[in-house]
């Protein structure tokens, strides 16, 4: 393991203490927090203002939200102005979409043979804008309850303290990260639960994680709302048909030409329309989407604690680390070749050293991380509130016990349940099969 070293701040002579995994950076002054920052392209000066206006206006937005749910006594949800212009916005969609079929059947039964034509790929365009419900199937990373009940009996009962239905499958992916959302006519609720964060986390910060994803089904975040996810989407599929760079010119004769002019103009309209609905969209459920993310966070501390919660939430600061450790394994496996990468103890190693890997991170990285999280506001996702707002969020509530435990057998069970699951996502992992 490698051992930090202690230096001197260049900036401001603090002293900095250093490890070769990490960037150097200094506490006290800031200096190198965030190293990739250096290596943006300098954009012009009329685009760079313009970039600064909206990353303040970004930053506002979110600081001014924080303000208003870290002083109220419980996080509140429902619907607000923004919210019911966003459902007023998608029902114009909907509205768009069921005219766009009406009126190509009326074309086909009643228009000429061109007007028929036009009907029958108006049909086609309002057939691909139909809601996506999604479908409720197995696949590789699915687990069944008959192979992981005590897992299955966990999430039941962190269901059951919220007061929410449980889950009706459980997918287990590689990935850093966790889902719940529900799809099919019956709105069945599917958990993804990715391995390499599960790994990283304690028990009861798992408990958390499992809280903050079912906390999603009483939130009232409006976003994962049938009514709003299908109209974003015929928004995206609107944005992606009208796109004037999908116009394909038929030859490289005059008339041809002249055709892919008038139809990329044609479309280009449309397609600045389009692009503008949806940024709306976006913007009127961004506040109520942020804010559902909090609630999330307050519901997972009253299931697992607020210690557990925070612990968690600083674990998802680590990601690009994660994401380094794996990339780096990848390529090591590859490299020794492709037998090596298929040896059931790699798999296991994979595992195992991430955890010793994210254990080892000291604090001072842990800490940049979060005053990166700080720093770039503007580009995180913007589905989440900033990771250390979250984490001061934590900090202004009163401070929770939990209300579920994992003991040494639920534990033991657990990981007994996912060992086939570990091994198949590390072999994913290594072989860059996800």
């Amino acid at each position: 393991m490698t051992s930090p070293s202690d230096s001197i701040c260049p900036s401001c002579s603090a002293p900095v203490s250093t490890d070769p995994r990490f960037s150097a950076w200094c506490p006290a002054c800031d200096w190198n927090v965030d190293p990739l920052a250096e290596t943006v392209a300098t954009p012009t000066r009329r685009r760079r203002r313009w970039q600064d206006r909206r990353r303040a206006a970004d930053r506002a937005a979110v600081e001014r939200l924080y303000a208003e749910v870290s002083t109220a006594r419980e996080p509140a949800h429902g619907r607000d102005r923004a919210g019911t212009a966003a459902m007023v916005i998608a029902g114009v969609v909907h509205l768009s979409t069921v005219a766009l079929a009406a009126g190509s059947i009326w074309l086909i039964i009643n228009g000429i043979f061109l007007a028929r034509v036009l009907g029958v790929l108006g049909l086609v365009v309002a057939f691909s804008l139909r809601p996506r419900l999604g479908r409720f199937r197995r696949d590789e990373w699915s687990l069944g309850q008959t192979e992981a009940p005590r897992l299955y009996g966990l999430t039941d009962r962190v269901a059951a303290e919220l007061g929410v239905g449980p889950a009706d499958m459980i997918r287990v992916t590689p990935d850093y990260n966790a889902t719940f959302g529900r799809v099919g006519l019956r709105r069945r609720t599917v958990l993804t639960i990715g391995l390499a964060l599960w790994e990283v986390l304690s028990p009861q910060e798992r408990v958390a994680l499992l809280g903050h994803e079912f906390g999603h089904a009483r939130n009232g975040d409006n976003r994962r709302s049938l009514w709003l996810h299908s109209a974003s989407a015929a928004l995206e599929q609107w944005y992606e048909v009208t796109h004037p760079s999908r116009i394909v010119s038929g030859g490289s004769d005059l008339i041809s030409t002249l055709a892919s002019v008038t139809a990329a103009a044609l479309l280009f309209i449309p397609h600045m329309i389009t692009s503008l609905v949806l940024l709306s969209l976006h913007r009127l459920t961004l506040r109520s989407g942020q804010r559902a993310e909090y609630l999330a966070d307050d519901l997972a501390a009253r299931v697992a604690s607020s210690a557990a919660t925070r612990s968690m939430l600083e674990a998802l600061a680590l990601h690009e680390s994660v994401e380094t450790l794996l990339q780096r394994q990848t390529a090591l496996h590859q490299k020794g070749g492709f037998y090596r990468a298929l040896n059931q103890e790699s798999d296991v190693d994979l595992w195992q050293e991430l955890r010793d890997y994210i254990a080892s991170v000291p604090q001072t990285e842990r800490l940049r991380r979060l005053r990166v999280s700080a720093l770039r506001m503007s580009s995180i996702d913007t589905t989440h509130p900033p990771t250390h707002l979250r984490i001061a969020m934590m900090d202004t509530r009163k401070p929770r016990e939990a209300a579920i435990t994992m003991d040494e057998g639920d534990i033991d069970a657990i990981s007994a349940e996912l060992s086939a699951a570990r091994r198949h996502a590390a072999r994913a992992v290594l072989t860059l099969r996800h």
